[in-house]
């Protein structure tokens, strides 16, 4: 036996040599197209302007129309590769004479110039609508009235956002990241650019992912805001998604708290019974299926969670004694009792 794994082991040697040398290669071309080594020779100045709220495909397409990148696919997978998307400024910029490379451009468009004149807002995972508002409107940019007034009334052009004159309809699709954001711009300048962040995220894969599922986009990011606002343990995150579907799928009450404080306004550190009374389509304690819409904004990782979720048997979950932030997982109603008594 033994000699007889050798002589496979020989045999396979040339073909682990091919592997080897086709990924050195696979290597050499991934760093060509999208390493910051790549470069532009420019004979004389060129100077471009980036618009307030451009996304990181716009901006991308402004630099290859100037012949500063001479492949649009390779510089946005670029930005992508530095997760520098929301760390574009706007402003003029002006590059060459001489060799001008990725590295080069990007490190420019995150630092901005002096004209550019913007507020650096960082917004957390986990966000509502509400919140963003009172951000903004902390940050000295706009007021939050303001906000959520173009929040509910704007006209938007992505389909996942229903009509209607509620601010409740971007609710999830405001994506948590960090901004610059222009001291003189509109609420509906900055709502823009948070809602491209969201589309530019959503990539063409989570899409098919989601079509793969038999689910929408809002479904998604809706049971993603669950995700985001039960769990505060990375690995924790598919299965509490897990536990979700499972329950969904056995047309139980999700019973989330969560969902309660968003129908209350407020956040609660204890419920109580009477609040799980509220008649609200957000209550899961009281309507079965997901709320009518996301309760948060998600980060990518709760909505990956949501996209591909762990295989488990667990219908239930419920903070730890290990007071952590963790979570203890069950199958049983009469497992998740027990656990209960033990904390009492």
């Amino acid at each position: 036996m033994a000699r007889y794994k050798e002589k496979n082991k020989k045999s396979k040697a040339p073909v682990l040599i091919a592997l080897l040398i086709l990924a050195l290669i696979a290597a050499g071309a991934v760093f060509y197209l999208f390493g910051g080594t790549r470069s532009t020779d420019l004979g004389g100045e060129t100077t471009v302007e980036i618009p307030e709220g451009s996304s990181a495909k716009a901006i991308t397409a402004i630099l290859k129309e100037n012949d500063l990148v001479m492949n649009e696919i390779s510089f946005e997978l670029y930005i992508r590769m530095n997760k520098a998307s929301a760390d574009l400024r706007p402003g003029e910029y002006t590059f060459g004479p001489g060799r001008v490379t990725y590295a080069d451009i990007l490190a420019e468009l995150m630092k901005g110039n002096k004209d550019a004149n913007t507020v650096t807002v960082t917004v957390p995972e986990g966000y509502t609508v509400v919140q963003v508002a009172e951000l903004m409107d902390e940050k000295g940019l706009v007021s939050k009235d303001d906000f959520l007034y173009c929040a509910a009334n704007m006209d938007t052009t992505y389909e996942y956002i229903p009509e209607g004159n509620d601010y409740k309809r971007l609710e999830g699709f405001l994506f948590p990241e960090t901004y610059n954001i222009g001291n003189d711009w509109s609420s509906e300048q900055i709502i823009n650019m948070m809602l491209a962040q969201f589309n530019e995220n959503w990539t063409s894969d989570r899409q098919a992912r989601a079509d793969e599922m038999g689910m929408t986009v809002r479904e998604i990011v809706t049971l993603a805001s669950l995700v985001e606002r039960e769990a505060k343990i990375d690995e924790e995150r598919p299965v509490i998604a897990d536990v979700i579907y499972n329950r969904l799928e056995a047309d139980m009450l999700l019973q989330i708290d969560a969902t309660v404080q968003y129908a209350l306004g407020k956040q609660k550190d204890r419920l109580l019974y009477s609040d799980l009374e509220i008649d609200s389509p957000y209550n899961t304690y009281k309507y079965k299926g997901l709320p009518v819409g996301p309760i948060a904004s998600p980060g990518t990782a709760c909505i990956d969670a949501a996209l591909y979720p762990a295989d488990t048997p667990y219908f239930y979950y419920q903070t730890s004694i290990d007071g952590d932030g963790s979570h203890y997982f069950c199958e049983t109603y009469e497992e998740h009792s027990a656990y209960s008594a033990q904390k009492e």
